[in-house]
């Protein structure tokens, strides 16, 4: 009993080892059996590495560099405008784009860039890149903006373009002048200097008023430039209003300076001689044209008129005067002159105060002859002289004009030559005119030609003699007589 006892403890104690012993060699095999995993996880990372390396099947596509669509393109916008400058890059959605003008970056991609000059950022508000674009926007552009655009994808491979942009600007004129303020003396040289602006740079014409017109001034008028004109020993007759015309696509403009030729004065009168009578108010006019501000005096038969002589009465204004005059005696018509002087010299033109009549203004309307005489006196004697030019053309031909029944002072008088027995060709016509103080002077000869008039044609009838130059019928008459009066004498006998 006892032993059987001891058999079974000693059993129990067997089995109780033997599960310590099997626990043991369970949990060895666990942990060579984790290192086991552990060290085929990391095989397989290599493996998977090696295999990623080696497999194309498994890389990742290569990236593909962005291209610009839009071409370089020159605009062209007038100032104030807005330019917008266009870069289509694609593809888009991965591209950082920088525009830059003159090296100076003023945008990669939507943010504005700092100037590398400066060392500032570029704070135009004018300047922006719109929302979803690559596209530069400036506006009201001014004539700084004028340059050179380039546009920039970053990348690898760099690739760019540039556009021009022009600011077009209608033309103006900033200043127009003249040598000597314009005030310059006959002989010297004249400078006309026009400064235009505008874009494009606007062409300049010149021209100048000369009286009958606005005429654009040739090459013959001056040396051009150019933006001036030069005018070499100008003449008075150089002097009036010049213009300059600044003219490009967007329009033009024009400025305008008077230039004044000071030169020795020139007398002008209109009339030499002027008809007047006792107690008949004459006015005597005078002008001095082309020259600088002159003094202008009067003179009776060389003697000065005073301003203050109760006789004579002087009106001036400016380069315009007038004598007026009421005779009251004989003595007090004759030699009137009118005298302008000034720093460079002084001119003269007389005029005469008569009463003999006044013929002026001979004129010729095919045989028709035609005239005006001014007498305060009643005219008695109107004579017209002809001179045949051809031959020896010294014989003259009065032939009495009648007198016009109206009394007044001015007359027009007109005269046919139809009526006179004239022989065809060219005369030479004068007029003289008597009152009842004396004959006029001639008028300036006029030309007047005769034409030869028409001879009547008489009709000839045919039996009229014409001597030897024409056929005659009297003969064949003669011959049928002849032989109807033997025809019958045969027949008697």
């Amino acid at each position: 009993m006892e032993l059987r006892r001891i058999l079974c403890c000693t059993a129990v104690m067997m089995m109780i080892c033997f599960l310590q012993i099997s626990e043991a060699r369970h949990s060895v095999h666990r942990r060579q059996s984790d290192d086991y995993d552990v060290l085929a996880d990391g095989t397989s990372d290599d493996e998977a590495q090696n295999d990623g390396e080696g497999n194309e099947a498994d890389e990742e596509p290569p990236e593909v560099p962005a291209v610009i669509l839009t071409q370089p393109i020159h605009y062209n916008v007038t100032i104030g405008g807005t330019a917008r400058l266009e870069c289509k890059v694609s593809p888009a959605s991965e591209a950082v784009v920088q525009w830059t003008k003159k090296g100076m970056m003023y945008f990669i991609g939507t943010m504005k860039t700092q100037d590398r000059v400066a060392t500032s950022y570029t704070q135009d508000p004018r300047i922006c890149i719109p929302a979803n674009s690559t596209d530069l926007v400036i506006t009201n552009v001014t004539l700084a903006d004028r340059d050179v655009y380039k546009c920039e994808v970053l990348q690898t491979d760099p690739v760019m373009i540039e556009h021009t942009l022009d600011i077009l600007e209608p033309p103006k004129i900033v200043k127009f002048t003249a040598s000597d303020d314009g005030q310059v003396v006959a002989g010297s040289n004249l400078l006309l200097t026009c400064e235009a602006g505008g874009s494009p740079p606007p062409q300049i014409i010149w021209s100048r008023d000369t009286g009958n017109g606005n005429e654009r001034l040739q090459e013959k008028d001056g040396e051009f430039s150019i933006n001036s004109l030069f005018i070499k020993q100008v003449k008075p007759n150089d002097a009036g209003k010049y213009y300059c015309y600044a003219f490009n696509k967007l329009g033009n403009k024009q400025s305008e300076l008077t230039v004044v030729v000071k030169s020795k004065p020139r007398v002008h009168i209109q009339k030499q001689l002027i008809n007047s009578a006792i107690n008949v108010e004459a006015i005597l006019e005078c002008s001095v044209h082309d020259a600088a501000p002159a003094h202008i005096r009067w003179y009776k038969d060389g003697v000065l008129i005073e301003d203050s002589s109760s006789q004579f009465t002087i009106s001036t204004r400016g380069h315009h005067s007038n004598l007026t005059v009421i005779p009251t005696k004989d003595r007090d018509f004759g030699t009137f002159t009118c005298e302008a002087d000034n720093d460079l010299g002084k001119h003269n033109k007389s005029m005469e105060l008569v009463q003999s009549p006044v013929v002026e203004g001979l004129d010729v309307d095919g045989p028709k002859l035609s005239w005006t005489v001014h007498s305060h006196q009643p005219l008695q004697q109107i004579e017209l002289q002809l001179r045949q030019l051809s031959g020896d053309g010294t014989e003259w031909k009065a032939i009495e004009v009648p007198v016009p029944d109206i009394r007044t002072h001015e007359y027009e008088i007109i005269y046919s030559l139809s009526d006179q027995d004239l022989v065809p060709g060219k005369y030479e016509a004068t007029v003289k005119v008597k009152n009842d103080k004396s004959w006029s002077r001639h008028t300036e000869p006029a030309f007047v030609e005769i034409e030869a008039q028409a001879q009547p044609q008489y009709i000839q009838h045919a039996s009229v003699y014409r001597g030897n130059n024409a056929p005659s019928i009297r003969p064949t008459i003669i011959s049928a007589m002849s032989t109807t009066f033997m025809y019958l004498l045969v027949r008697m006998l």
